[in-house]
């Protein structure tokens, strides 16, 4: 068997044992499938340490990697909010290592963002893209603002997504604050979670994510009660992942490997043009946002009235509109 078709036979056996969904194509991604045609791809690429990356591929645009946050979650809740803006861009969600579909380790080290960044270097060039556009919600976009700034001329624009700058003295700060927002019962649960039983087994306990939940989804995730879509649910999540990156204390203190990020002096030497997207009730809120802003020279800030911290679906029809002309600019 030729060396060519030896590598896609091993791609495809990879994508089958991660589980792929049986609605979407079995696919060995390489180059020579860009650009598509009216299609969607899925399949592997090779990152660092040579662990198995899940990607999909649709749209005709310019190339536009997207970064999932969490930290833990898999790209599956973005493909929705993105895929109309296909005929502007070419997306190419990624599934970071340990998330999703992708690869994972066991040892948890492996889960930081200087691995992460290689990783999206990897896909880039496996794909042989020249520059390309990043979307980073979340962690994904403090993922991006890494990759930014290790390898600005393959960046085109960047849009972040409620996502920060600065963890010691900006996210963590407000963070700590944040349950003294919340009911006061509600808050009390949560301390006592937080105090005596956060985790079971290998995650947080169900009523903790419950009771945070509870005090956040009105206005932090959404404006009000009316504005919660039927059945919503976060995405599901990495817990090795979340736990090697936020830490073990809680949603409301960062105290994993993330604990100590701080980009915004490496920031001001970026060129490229960045469009900054929060909700005005974003729980990662304008105040831990506006030091992103300032750090970047090109950088813009939009904000979603009366919305949350999930204004792309809250205010979805200005939300694709913002993003879509940015991109045409």
């Amino acid at each position: 068997m030729p060396q060519k078709c030896i590598a896609v036979f091993f791609l495809v056996l990879l994508f089958l044992v991660g589980g792929c969904r049986k609605e979407e194509q079995v696919a060995a991604i390489n180059a020579e499938q860009i650009p598509l045609k009216d299609k969607v791809v899925t399949g592997y690429v090779t990152g660092k340490d040579g662990v198995q990356l899940f990607v999909r591929i649709e749209g005709t645009g310019t190339p536009t990697i997207v970064l999932p946050g969490g930290p833990g979650f898999s790209f599956d809740y973005l493909v929705p909010v993105l895929s109309p803006l296909d005929s502007v861009a070419q997306l190419i969600f990624l599934d970071p290592r340990g998330c999703g579909r992708s690869q994972g380790f066991r040892n948890p080290e492996k889960y930081n963002l200087t691995d992460m960044v290689a990783d999206v270097e990897s896909v880039r060039s496996a794909l042989r893209i020249q520059q390309l556009n990043i979307i980073g919600h979340e962690t994904g976009g403090m993922l991006a603002q890494k990759y930014a700034i290790k390898y600005p001329q393959r960046v085109n624009r960047l849009i972040l997504m409620s996502t920060a700058a600065r963890v010691p003295d900006d996210l963590n700060v407000w963070l700590n604050q944040m349950r003294d927002f919340m009911p006061r019962q509600i808050a009390a649960i949560v301390k006592s979670y937080e105090k005596d039983s956060l985790i079971v087994g290998d995650r947080y306990n169900p009523g903790y994510d419950d009771a945070v939940m509870k005090g956040l989804l009105i206005p932090n995730y959404f404006s009000s009660p009316y504005a919660v879509p039927q059945n919503f649910s976060l995405p599901e999540r990495s817990w090795p992942v979340f736990f090697a990156m936020w830490g073990r204390t809680g949603y409301f203190d960062i105290s994993g490997n993330l604990k100590d990020f701080d980009t915004r002096d490496d920031l001001k030497t970026l060129r490229v043009k960045a469009l900054v997207l929060v909700g005005q009730n974003d729980y990662i809120s304008r105040f831990v946002m506006d030091a992103l802003v300032q750090s970047i020279p090109k950088a813009k800030i939009h904000e979603f009235e009366n919305t949350g911290h999930e204004f792309f679906i809250e205010r979805r029809d200005e939300f694709l509109k913002e993003v879509s002309d940015f991109m045409k600019r």
